[in-house]
């Protein structure tokens, strides 16, 4: 019985949330410009945050010789990253960053990389958070280079083997 008792208050207390959370602001909020329909803030420290994981296609190898690769940007990659433009309106942003970047310390194929990158940026509004994401990446100057394979100091240990394919 106290476990019907307790569905029924989740459902009334999530239903409460639902109604509460989808009413019109009141016109005193609205007048101190703390309403739902502020735009949040794009910042340096977000675009610096959100470019983790997000991916740019078609970077041609620097001598012009190798493949181009696609590069995803990891969290544990040394980064510097430059705000060289930015430009919002209402819900879209355009941003171009200037980024020099490499693989990841224990990456297998160890690469630099140095340019810039032209991001889209969308706001996007869930049940309860509205943030900025990345929904598109486009290459302007952004090129690579292999760099040196280390060797390994103790000979005694052998190379990692290669993933499962």
């Amino acid at each position: 019985m106290s476990f019907k008792i307790f569905l029924l208050s989740l459902i009334v207390g999530l239903a409460f949330l639902l109604v509460c959370s989808c009413a019109p602001s009141s016109p005193q909020q609205s007048s101190t410009g703390s309403d739902s329909t502020d735009i949040p803030q794009l910042t340096d420290v977000l675009i610096r945050e959100r470019i983790n994981n997000s991916w740019v296609a078609e970077v041609p190898a620097e001598n012009g010789t190798s493949q181009s690769i696609t590069w995803s940007f990891a969290e544990n990659e040394p980064k510097e990253i430059a705000i060289v433009d930015k430009k919002i309106e209402g819900t879209h942003a355009t941003i171009v960053l200037d980024i020099k970047t490499a693989s990841a310390p224990r990456a297998r194929n160890q690469r630099y990389l140095a340019g810039q990158i032209r991001t889209e940026w969308q706001l996007r509004t869930g049940w309860v958070l509205r943030q900025w994401e990345i929904v598109d990446t486009e290459n302007i100057s952004m090129k690579y280079r292999d760099l040196p394979k280390p060797s390994n100091q103790n000979t005694n240990t052998p190379d990692p083997p290669p993933p499962p394919r």
